[in-house]
This record gives structure tokens, sequence and C-alpha cells, in this order.
């Protein structure tokens, strides 16, 4: 009797002796096994694309959101990942974690032409050597919903079983359904690309709007409400004159650095982390000039120190604000320089 044999055998007595409730715990725990966390097993940390500022990002197998206003640079953000991933050096801060690997890009929204720029984008941005590593499709003439044929996630899903990518950038997500507000709709398709991203391990990066009120960053509708629950991290991007500035606003591991880009004349994004800081240096010497004017107009007819009540009352005389803005404009002199004091009691209004 072959050994193979005898275990079947022994298995089959050793059956034969369990109680039903034993049968049933036994049945209950193969069924949870691949859920269970096991204490003496070491699981592996994610497995990162790039590095931005020193620190890991775009894990495999996770969903990563890009979001920002109407024309914000979002598209331009997504050529630079990809780039990035491809080896691209136009970012001191930012490099590949790997030396090979494939990537897809899906456009949802733009022509074919529209389409052809992002290419030709990413190409002046990433190594010749890599340039057959990553395709780029307009997926304009696919349908929305099951009874297209095919849909825009028939194409996507179709592609990525079939060329097993590392990153894929769907640009932009809400294209992939009829409405962005629907609870069945939103779940539906982030559920399915949340499981392709965990099937076939790798990082898809989804682009969404956000609100259009300028106050509200949060991604539109209950698509973009679903999108921050399940994303593994999220980047925003902002448009400041001609600078764009990422900012990773979420993440379940590590927060990056920040990523700031301008355009160059052929529309190729280029480091801007430099003429971020001079604009940002500008703006604060713009605010304390302002902040002097308001305090220059509080201390006119006033050569000497001021009592800090009588500086609280001339802010909103003569400011006509109240108390608690007096107070905010109060210590923002303060700590700007406008004011200065020897005594923490009384203040004089510098010079500039």
């Amino acid at each position: 009797m072959s050994s193979n044999t005898t275990e079947i055998l022994d298995e089959i007595r050793r059956q034969a002796e369990l109680s039903p409730e034993e049968i049933l715990n036994e049945e209950y725990n193969e069924f949870m096994k691949p859920y269970f966390i096991e204490r003496n097993v070491e699981y592996p940390e994610p497995d990162y694309l790039i590095e931005i500022g020193g620190v890991p990002t775009m894990p495999k197998g996770n969903l990563v959101a890009v979001s920002a206003k109407w024309k914000n640079g979002k598209t331009f953000f997504c050529d630079i990942l990809t780039a990035i991933f491809m080896g691209s050096d136009h970012f001191v801060n930012c490099r590949s974690l790997k030396e090979t690997g494939r990537a897809l890009f899906f456009d949802t929204e733009q022509s074919d032409s529209d389409t052809q720029r992002v290419q030709k984008t990413i190409d002046a941005m990433s190594p010749l050597s890599r340039h057959d590593d990553y395709r780029v499709a307009c997926l304009l003439p696919a349908g929305i919903g099951s009874d297209s044929e095919p849909s825009r996630y028939d194409v996507i899903s179709y592609a990525v079983s079939h060329e097993r990518p590392d990153l894929v950038v769907i640009d932009g997500i809400a294209d992939l359904i009829y409405n962005y507000n629907d609870v069945i709709e939103s779940q539906d398709i982030v559920n399915k690309l949340a499981a392709m991203a965990n099937e076939h391990k790798c990082c898809i990066v989804v682009v969404m709007h956000q609100n259009k009120s300028s106050m509200d960053k949060n991604m539109k509708g209950h698509l973009g409400t679903l999108l921050y629950q399940k994303c593994s991290d999220v980047f925003n991007v902002e448009k400041h004159d001609t600078v764009f500035e990422v900012k990773h606003s979420f993440s379940r591991h590590r927060n990056c650095g920040d990523i700031c880009f301008k355009l160059d004349d052929n529309a190729v994004p280029m480091d801007a982390a430099i003429d971020r800081q001079l604009q940002l240096e500008l703006k604060v010497q713009e605010d304390k000039a302002k902040l002097h004017e308001k305090m220059a107009i509080c201390y006119e007819g006033f050569s000497m120190p001021l009592r800090t009540s009588d500086v609280l009352n001339l802010i909103q005389t003569k400011l006509g604000v109240g108390k608690t803005r007096a107070y905010e404009l109060l210590n923002s002199a303060k700590e700007q320089g406008v004011l200065s004091s020897s005594d923490g009691k009384h203040y004089s209004l510098q010079t500039l």
C-alpha cells in the first residue's frame, strides 16, 4: 500500500472519529483560512513603483486617486507619474523603484489627436529605451455600462489581463459609468477596479474631478466619497499662476513629498520646485506689506508705542472689524514683525 493511500485512509478514520461540532469547526477554519491574519506569518510590505521625496509610493495591488479642479493639471501629473516609473530624470526628488515594468494609460474623454499628445508628453520625459514599455489608449469610441459592446471597463479589463502592467492610469474614472452620484454604479466600478488591482498586482491610478466650489477640495459625488474610502493614496493638484503643485493629501502608509511642475514652451512638464518656493516667498512679502498698510492706518497720528488694548481698539475702529478679527490681525502683525514690543505690553509700528 502506497504512503499516499495510507494517508488518505488515516484521514478518513480521523474524520470518522470527529463529533459533528468538531467537523463544523474544521469546515469553518478551512473556509476562513484565506482571510484570517496569522501571527506567525510575515506579510510582505506593499510593492511600491516610484519614490517621491525619498518616500516610496504607488503601491501595487492598490487604487490611487488624483484629483483637482477642472483644467488644473491632473492629466499632466499622470503623465509625470508614468514617466517617472519609466525612469525619467526630469524631477530631481523622484525616481523609479523598478528597472523594468509596463504601464497602460487610458484616456476616456479626449479625441485620438488629444490622446496622442498625452503619449508625446510621456515620450518627451521618458528614456527612449523605455518607450515600448508603455501604451496609451483612447477610450472615447467605447461605450459605458453593460449594455455597450465593448464597454470602457471591458477594454481596460481585457488589456490589463493581457499585458499584465505594473502601472495603470485611468483618466478619468467617472467616464466608466453613467452617473457618479449613483451609489450602486459608483460602488460597482470602484469594487471592480480594486479587485482588478489586487488580482493582477498592479497600481491603478484613477483621475476624478473635485467639486466646483473653490473652497471644496473633495472629489465629486458618491464616486468621489467611495474613492476616499478605497484608495490607498490621494493626490491633489492645484494651479498657482504657471506652477502646478501636487500634494499627497492622504495615504494609508507614508505621505511623500510634494511635486511642483510647470510647462515648457512645448507644453512638457518640468520641475518647478524653485519657482514655487519663489512664489511662496513673494506671497509672504506681499502679505506682510498689506498687513503693514493696515497697521499704518491704525497708527496714523501715533508715533509712540501703544498698549495692546489701544491697538485692538484702533484696529476695530479704523478697519471696521470685530474683536476676534482684531486679535487675529494683531497676532499676525506681531508674528511677522510688523509690530514690535520691548516689554510685551506696548507695541510700535516697524518700517519695512
